[in-house]
């Protein structure tokens, strides 16, 4: 006669206890599996939801905000941080993170200036964002290893930042292109391309966004020789849209290449190249005063840093206010006026009827 197995042998309590502890040891290991793939926010974001969005779009704070929980995902990007939304009653990553605006008196013509060339974490980038006055904006590369650490230096100095966007305006790969000689145009694996599928373009972006945190938007200039039709592109309409929805704002750093489409978005006036001699960088900051004169406001565009545009860039901030111009942060000539900073309408008095057409600023 064959012995009853274990399991046959057990009483029904007996039975009922084991199935109690395999649905419990099953539960545990969806949950493991769930957290190894939806990781909490990154470490660097601040645990605070911060309900900060008028009074600190009035000025009456004067700092930025490190990343706020509430303005992101709940769940890591691809990039390592959490990707940017809008927040739940409306606030936006351009909003929160913007620097302090300037008291401009009316009529002044104001001029905003992105250093966008910071790709290394080193000694003269700690300088720059040391040395520099608050109004500067920066924007980070997303290949920038150990961003953390500038972005938090950067958020102490008053500077706004933002993130670039790798974009390759090029229609085939370079025939001579190899890993180890890459094109001079080459904007790196993860750029927005005509050569990739919408969806690649997608999570490329997505990448790029979730490589940090508490930025107020992103800077684009395409390299390569079809820039015009990368601008134009379904796939970039649809990138500007995106970003809109994130809270975010856009800086097209070509200037020969207007852009439209959704969103608030900025415009590069002139393209400083710091990889020229004093005498080139010095005009082409002249030309950007010029542009900020005849236009009310300009945005000026510089990349690389190096020491000799960062000596020039101090010297001509320097004489700014001698010469009747005020330097303020991109998103300061991007965002739209905050309402509660506009005096209210005087009851009694003349009426002044202002017949001055609309600046570009004021469209957007």
């Amino acid at each position: 006669m064959r012995t009853p197995s274990l399991w046959r042998r057990l009483t029904t309590r007996g039975r009922l206890f084991i199935w109690f502890w395999l649905a419990v040891a099953a539960v545990g290991a969806i949950l493991a599996a769930r957290l190894h793939f939806i990781r909490p926010p990154h470490p660097s974001i601040a645990q605070w939801n911060a309900d900060v969005a008028r009074h600190h779009l009035k000025g009456e704070h004067n700092t930025i905000l490190p990343p706020q929980m509430a303005l992101l995902e709940k769940h890591n990007g691809t990039g390592g941080f959490p990707l940017p939304m809008t927040g739940p009653h409306g606030q936006t990553a351009r909003q929160i993170y913007a620097a302090p605006t300037v008291d401009v008196p009316p009529g002044t013509p104001m001029v905003a200036v992105l250093v966008e060339g910071i790709s290394q974490p080193d000694d003269q980038t700690t300088d720059a964002l040391a040395s520099l006055p608050g109004p500067i904006s920066v924007a980070f590369s997303p290949y920038l290893s150990g961003a953390d650490t500038l972005m938090e230096t950067a958020r102490q100095h008053q500077h706004e930042t933002l993130l670039v966007l790798p974009m390759q305006a090029t229609n085939k790969p370079a025939p001579t292109a190899t890993p180890q000689t890459p094109p001079a145009d080459d904007a790196g694996p993860r750029a927005i391309s005509l050569l990739n599928s919408a969806q690649q373009n997608t999570e490329n972006l997505n990448w790029v966004l979730s490589r940090m945190a508490g930025y107020v938007g992103v800077v684009g200039t395409p390299t390569g020789p079809n820039e015009n039709a990368l601008l134009h592109s379904q796939d970039f309409s649809n990138l500007l849209n995106t970003l809109d929805k994130r809270g975010l704002l856009y800086v097209n750093g070509a200037t020969d290449q207007a852009i439209s489409g959704p969103g608030l978005l900025g415009q590069a006036d002139v393209q400083i190249n710091a990889d020229t001699d004093i005498v080139g960088i010095d005009i082409q900051l002249l030309k950007l005063q010029q542009a900020a004169r005849r236009n009310g406001h300009a945005i000026g565009v510089i990349n690389p840093l190096r020491p000799v545009a960062l000596a020039c860039l101090r010297a001509w901030i320097a004489h700014l206010q001698d010469i009747g111009i005020a330097l303020v942060p991109v998103s300061q000539l991007i965002l739209p006026p905050d309402p509660a900073d506009t005096p209210p309408a005087t009851p009694t008095g003349s009426m002044r009827v202002n017949l001055a057409p609309p600046t570009a600023t004021q469209g957007r």
